[in-house]
């Protein structure tokens, strides 16, 4: 590197510092960083939300403000030590600007502190539900378009109970955070309407055999099944519960994540008729997400799900945010300003972050039924609007 090519990067560095973006900084690319499970029983979650991202910076041709956008990809495999280690990869040794991604709470939690000391700006889109890490832990760096875990496990407790007429039912999930979370918050607003949950059965994450764990239903009496998996570990379980003729004697429910759209083809007819409270499907009646879902299609050979569409608003909102500032990105206080300033026609409607910077989502009862190729996930009715991270219609 000749002295004036150095001499004009330590320049650009003390700029930024300072919140003044050089000349030089304004023709760099933009760097942003992808932590997604690649690999792993989430690979699935991980590969859809990563796609959701690359399509938005794709359409609008790599370039923001300008300037380049130019993707970092790291697989986490849905290990903790594993994100830690790539996330330090990412902002280390590459310099990103910008962090995105995560698809497990447990590596949301590991990164957290690490990236608020960094005070890298870090968006998280999938499925890291991560509770506290929007409340208890919030940081000014963090951000989430996809959900917490109580905001997708309590939607349908209360209907469960009162609507849908099951008053005892088993809770079943993967025995990691999100588990945890997610059937917490269904247990809390379930038990408030009057019903009972008859017993909790928590499953390793990665179970290929269900058995086991679904032998325990037939002899406990219950009016139905409240179950929390995602990706394989949702598709093995909902072809499994069929199988042993579960499906036609006890009623199967549980969050978005069960029948998220992306894993319907694999499911098949299994999944015909559970319910879910959904943020998202294809059938959404609004420009945005007609153009998104089209697009998609002919990008990707398939219909986007629910983290497929958290990942591409993520990458609206990064956007935007460089947009609203022309593009000076190392100016890190008026990124994050704008950045929370964010509001957005959606694939799922208008998005805006609250006041900790998660996502405020509107939810619909969905319900897994045939369509034109195969089982699509079908809006049954309205169930609650403007939910916040507390599982709670603002």
């Amino acid at each position: 590197m000749n002295m004036k090519r150095k001499a004009g990067i330590v320049l650009a560095a003390i700029l930024a510092g300072i919140g003044i973006v050089s000349p030089l900084a304004a023709q760099e690319p933009i760097k942003i960083g992808v932590l997604q499970a690649m690999t792993g029983p989430l690979a699935l979650v991980g590969m859809e939300s990563t796609d959701g991202f690359v399509h938005y910076f794709e359409q609008i041709g790599n370039k923001v403000a300008g300037r380049p956008v130019v993707l970092y990809k790291e697989d986490d495999a849905a290990n903790p030590s594993q994100g830690l280690e790539r996330t330090r990869r990412l902002v280390e040794r590459e310099r990103v600007h910008v962090l995105s991604g995560i698809s497990t709470s447990a590596i949301a939690y590991a990164l957290r502190t690490y990236v608020d000391q960094r005070q890298v700006p870090l968006v998280i889109m999938g499925a890291a539900g991560a509770n506290d890490l929007t409340d208890k832990q919030a940081s000014p760096y963090i951000f989430r378009t996809s959900f917490s875990n109580r905001q997708l496990g309590a939607p349908i407790g209360q209907y469960a109970c009162q609507k849908l007429g099951l008053k005892k039912i088993v809770v079943m999930a993967s025995d990691f955070v999100t588990g945890h979370e997610q059937s917490a918050a269904f247990r809390d607003q379930y038990s408030k309407a009057g019903c009972n949950v008859v017993r909790s059965v928590m499953v390793p994450l990665g179970t290929s055999d269900f058995t086991p764990f679904l032998s325990q239903i037939a002899s406990l009496d219950a009016d139905g099944v409240w179950a929390m998996f995602f990706a394989a570990d949702a598709i093995a379980f909902v072809k499994q519960y069929e199988s042993l003729g579960l499906k036609a004697k006890v009623p199967l429910i549980g969050p978005s994540g069960l029948i998220d759209p992306a894993l319907l083809g694999a499911m098949g007819a299994a999944a015909a008729g559970i319910v879910a409270p959904i943020y998202y499907t294809t059938l959404l009646e609004n420009p945005e997400n007609k153009a998104f879902v089209q697009s998609f299609k002919v990008r990707y050979g398939r219909e986007p799900g629910g983290t497929a569409a958290s990942g591409y608003i993520a990458a609206m909102a990064i956007a935007r945010a460089i947009e609203a500032i022309d593009g000076r990105i190392e100016d890190k206080p008026a990124f994050l300003a704008a950045l929370r300033q964010v509001k957005l026609k959606t694939p799922i409607g208008i998005f805006e972050f609250d006041a900790k910077q998660n996502v405020v989502l509107d939810f619909y009862l969905g319900k897994v039924g045939p369509g034109e190729s195969g089982y699509t996930l079908q809006v049954v009715e309205p169930l609650e609007k403007a939910v916040d991270q507390y599982g709670i219609a603002r």
